[in-house]
């Protein structure tokens, strides 16, 4: 079964609940502004993604940031191991409340044009960090794109957004806008 069109025209909920009910194998492309992604489906199952940031559940959910992208489903493909063992009810209701929770990156998300980088002062006063915020400390020596951290954590937008937020909310780093 070939199947292919916008993102905009077929919502990515809509498009996995059909493959689900169709139980459809196969691979499902996603282009979009934050690169290429791939979701592999066995007998209508979500078993593996990869996004350009991740694999694993982090690329599947983080492949919900795309709306404007386009797909395209291959039915003959290698799969790869199986990653993912949630049903694809749990796996849409946990991409809808990351996509539409508070304070979620949503879909405005420009990986390449948000500059992450540590202030000159920081406060005195001791900060009880989380296990995210602090391995993304780690990396965060010189200003870099909010790309380039995601790509050296491998951690997914989400996460990586929850850690960012974090972080800011207690002034260990800023966030700007690239210029141009």
């Amino acid at each position: 079964m070939e199947l292919h069109g916008d993102l905009q025209s077929f919502p990515l909920s809509q498009l996995i609940q059909t493959l689900d009910n169709t139980q459809r194998s196969g691979k499902l492309d996603i282009k979009g502004h934050l690169g290429e992604f791939a979701i592999f489906f066995q007998n209508g199952r979500v078993i593996h993604a990869q996004s350009p940031y991740s694999s694993g559940l982090s690329a599947f959910y983080d492949a919900f940031l795309e709306r404007d992208g386009t797909f395209n489903f291959l039915s003959n493909v290698i799969m790869p191991p199986r990653r993912i063992n949630a049903t694809t009810a749990s796996l849409l209701i946990e991409a809808n409340r990351l996509v539409n929770a508070p304070g979620s990156p949503g879909m405005n998300l420009e990986p390449l044009e948000l500059i992450v980088s540590i202030p000159e002062e920081l406060s005195e006063c001791p900060v009880e960090l989380e296990p995210d915020e602090f391995m993304l400390l780690q990396t965060a020596g010189e200003p870099k794109t909010l790309d380039r951290v995601l790509r050296e954590l491998e951690f997914g937008c989400f996460r990586v957004w929850a850690a960012l937020s974090g972080l800011t909310a207690k002034k260990m780093i800023t966030l700007s806008k690239t210029e141009g």
